[in-house]
């Protein structure tokens, strides 16, 4: 186990205003989250606004979360809500929104406003309050004064006797204290408290930190190869970029919540929050892909971000053609930022390539829904892509090597997509700004001087099917396709407790006539435990499965039929022409 460096937080019997936000004329912001009993599973928020020159003052709760693009409605957490003035007394106050209140502040310069929020769900885009820890993210649970956006506030702690404390906010001299410079950074930031491991190293001369829950379930050294990896990821992301754009970085992980709808990862300014399978079985092997993934989010759409979202609107959906490259650009420079950083082959790189191909070509639906309209979809629900059959993350992946690619040939190796990430980056976000498509068309035409926008009406809002052979033979490569066996399980889910969830069984499928059901838990295979490669090899074997099925053992046994898949493959020309070695070396290069 690696040690716990977090604060030790002590409670207080009152906790006064702070004098972090300094300077300030106009109006003055202080949160305070309370946690005395988790067994209530509920926090205390109380939002103390002073200088207040207005006769009417809106506050709102968002409705969704970004980067987890569905509306969740965190009203409905919301318990005795009220409203007090600097005496105490209750002011009447009215719902214009179904998460906006109005109350009458004329004559008034300072109000208090108290409620409860039920924290029971340990979700990416949720709160949760355990027997021996508390998650939120800032997001549930912190109103906003609107027309105060850039107004920094105060957050102050209060949490049980013995826990630990970390926050993704910027510290004070209080170490129950932290400062948001603005209400987008206040909501965007992750705070966890409790008990949990902590590991902090640093990179580039700024700290950073790995956080573990539950305590003791990720091992000191894996923790310690995991940031050895990261920090690679990091320094690789940096040097593309120009340096970090934050004073530290948390990794906040959760190794097998035994909620069943706890999954997945999520970005955040300065930090990520991911769930992972049990630390027996994870390795930093298996959960660095996902960090790399999140840590370059850092820029793309944290900072780099579609106009549709600049700024963000908290109260409805923000829709916009342009998550294939949020997301599949940032599927794909997690790739690239792990090879920079000597993490992986160049065997893999290409593969990861070849992956991204086959994901969208062996997809029928590929003929039906192009990238920029599943990125609109996505809105109808959190998986709609998948719903739909299709994933914006592996269409923009496999076009963020094709865009590169193409760029790289035909500014001759001079340019790349780097250059197209890195304009957008200095030319959008540092000048307060988001971008559209047709910004970004006009950047790679600007680096190529050539006119891209056929390049986007067949593969971005069209479904042609990009001409593999040329673009990869830019590099001296070309795409290779053949048919091999692979297992047909007849089921799908995702690690949980340390087997597989089932969560999809198909129907007449061997799985389903040897007696498996939705929610049973693979815990398995032949006496061995499951880890992610464990199941690619069962294809035509008699396999003995231990399952966990309302908290008894029992085993399965099946022979497990194949299927025919098709494989996709980078694979080199005999001969390569000197352009070919010139642009392979560019886009292989460390």
């Amino acid at each position: 186990m690696f040690r716990s460096r977090a604060r030790l937080i002590v409670p207080l019997l009152f906790v006064l205003l702070s004098s972090a936000v300094y300077g300030q004329k106009g109006l003055k912001l202080d949160y305070t989250v309370s946690l005395s009993d988790p067994s209530t599973r509920q926090f205390h928020i109380t939002t103390d606004i002073a200088n207040i020159d207005q006769p009417e003052l809106r506050l709102s709760l968002p409705t969704w979360a970004p980067g987890w693009y569905t509306v969740e409605n965190y009203f409905k957490n919301v318990l005795r809500f009220r409203i007090t003035d600097a005496n105490g007394k209750v002011l009447p106050m009215r719902m214009v929104k179904k998460q906006t209140w109005s109350v009458n502040t004329k004559g008034i310069k300072q109000i208090r406003v108290d409620y409860d929020y039920r924290a029971t769900v340990l979700a990416l885009n949720q709160a949760k309050i355990a027997d021996d820890y508390a998650f939120f993210t800032g997001i549930e649970l912190f109103l906003e004064a609107e027309g105060h956006r850039n107004t920094p506030a105060n957050v102050h702690f209060k949490v049980p006797s013995g826990w630990n404390l970390i926050s993704a906010l910027r510290e004070t001299s209080d170490p129950m204290t932290y400062v948001a410079d603005n209400y987008d950074v206040l909501v965007d930031a992750p705070a966890e408290m409790g008990k949990f491991d902590l590991l902090k190293y640093e990179v580039e001369g700024k700290p950073h930190y790995f956080v573990a829950n539950p305590a003791g379930t990720f091992s000191h050294e894996k923790a310690v190869k995991f940031t050895e990896m990261l920090s690679k990821v990091v320094q690789a992301d940096s040097k593309m970029f120009g340096g970090l754009p934050y004073e530290k970085y948390i990794s906040f992980y959760f190794f097998t919540p035994p909620e069943s709808n706890a999954g997945g990862a999520l970005e955040h300014l300065n930090s990520f929050v991911a769930f992972a399978p049990n630390g027996d079985i994870a390795t930093p092997e298996m959960i660095i892909g996902t960090a790399a993934h999140e840590y370059f989010h850092l820029w793309n759409v944290k900072r780099i971000r579609p106009a549709e979202m600049w700024p963000y609107n908290y109260a409805i959906e923000n829709e916009t053609p342009l998550l294939w490259v949020s997301e599949g650009f940032t599927n794909y420079y997690g790739v690239v930022s792990r090879y920079r950083g000597g993490l992986s082959t160049v065997e893999s790189f290409l593969n990861s390539a070849a992956s991204a191909a086959a994901g969208v070509e062996g997809n029928e639906v590929r003929n039906y829904v192009s990238p920029a309209n599943a990125s609109v979809s996505t809105w109808a629900g959190y998986d709609t892509p998948v719903a739909f059959g299709i994933s914006y993350y592996t269409q923009g992946q496999n076009l963020g090597a094709l865009l590169d690619l193409s760029i790289r040939n035909d500014s001759d190796g001079k340019y790349s997509l780097d250059d197209v990430m890195r304009t957008l980056y200095n030319d959008f976000y540092k000048k307060g700004r988001g971008f559209t498509t047709e910004d970004m068309i006009s950047i790679v035409n600007k680096l190529t001087k050539k006119d891209y926008h056929p390049f986007y009406e067949k593969y971005v809002w069209g479904t042609d099917i990009p001409n593999y052979d040329e673009i990869f033979g830019y590099a001296g490569y070309r795409l290779n396709k053949t048919m091999q066996k692979a297992p047909d399980l007849g089921f799908s889910g995702r690690f949980r407790d340390g087997g597989i969830l089932i969560s999809r069984l198909e129907e007449g499928s061997a799985a389903q006539a040897a007696g498996f059901q939705k929610g049973d838990i693979v815990e398995k295979i032949n006496g061995k435990p499951i880890s992610f490669g464990s199941l690619q090899d069962l294809g035509g074997k008699e396999v003995e499965f231990t399952i966990k099925r309302d908290g008894s053992e029992q085993t399965i046994k099946m022979v497990v039929p194949t299927r025919d898949v098709e494989r996709y493959e980078i694979v080199s020309l005999p001969t390569p022409t000197a352009k070919q070695r010139k642009i392979r070396d560019g886009w292989l290069a460390r």
